[in-house]
C-alpha cells in the first residue's frame, strides 16, 4: 500500500469511528423521543408521572447522553493523538508525563509543525479539557472544583455550547456537534502531519 493511501484508510477509519460515536448519540437520542412519545399517551400513568417522565426524556437523560458521548469524543481523540505518536515514531522523546490532557501531546505538534496559537480546533478542545474535568471530578460541578473562575471563563467564552445550571456544567446540541468538528478537523490535521513526517 502506498503512504497516500494509508493515509487516505487511516483518515477514512478515523472519521467511520468518531461518526460511530455520533451515530450511537443519535439513536440513543431517538429512542428517548419514541418512549417520551409512548410515555404521554399511556392512559395508566397519572399526570404526574407523565410530568416527571416528560423531564426525565426531554432533560436529564439527554443531558447524561451528551455528557457520555462528550467523554467517549476525547477517549477518540487521545486514542488518534497516540497514534499520530506512533507514526511519527518519537513518542518517549515527544512524551511530557507531567503534563494533562492534550497538552501531553505538544512537542509531537511542534514537531509536526501544528501550529497551536492559531488552531480554532486546539483551542476548543483546550477549554472543553476543562468542562471535561469538571464532568469526571465533580459530576459537572461548578462550586466545588479547584478554579471555578476558569470553567466559568470558559462556558462565557463558549456559550453556545457549554452552559451553567443550578450550579452544573451542561453541553448544548450546538456544543457536542461543534465539539466533534474540531475533535474530527484537528485529529486529521495531526495524522497527516504524524504520517508525512
Amino acid at each position: 500500500m502506498t503512504d497516500s493511501g494509508f493515509e487516505a484508510m487511516r483518515i477514512g477509519s478515523m472519521h467511520h469511528n468518531l461518526n460511530q460515536i455520533v451515530q450511537f448519540h443519535n439513536h440513543v437520542h431517538g429512542f428517548f423521543n419514541t418512549n417520551l412519545a409512548g410515555s404521554q399517551k399511556d392512559e395508566e400513568l397519572s399526570p404526574k408521572d407523565k410530568i416527571l417522565l416528560k423531564l426525565e426524556y426531554e432533560t436529564h437523560l439527554p443531558n447524561n447522553l451528551r455528557q457520555s458521548v462528550f467523554l467517549m469524543m476525547f477517549g477518540h481523540l487521545e486514542e488518534h493523538l497516540y497514534l499520530g505518536w506512533c507514526s511519527h515514531g518519537r513518542i518517549e522523546e515527544e512524551k511530557n508525563d507531567s503534563a494533562d490532557g492534550i497538552k501531553k501531546f505538544k512537542k509531537l505538534f511542534s514537531n509536526l509543525g501544528v501550529e497551536l496559537k492559531t488552531d480554532q480546533d486546539y483551542q476548543l478542545i483546550v477549554d472543553a479539557y476543562k468542562v471535561r474535568n469538571a464532568i469526571i471530578h465533580t459530576a459537572g460541578r461548578v462550586d466545588i472544583i479547584k478554579k471555578p473562575e476558569e470553567l466559568e471563563g470558559v462556558v462565557s467564552k463558549h456559550n453556545k455550547y457549554f452552559e451553567i445550571k443550578n450550579k452544573r456544567v451542561y453541553l448544548t446540541n450546538e456544543g457536542i456537534l461543534n465539539f466533534n468538528r474540531s475533535v474530527a478537523a484537528f485529529t486529521e490535521k495531526v495524522t497527516r502531519a504524524a504520517i508525512r513526517k
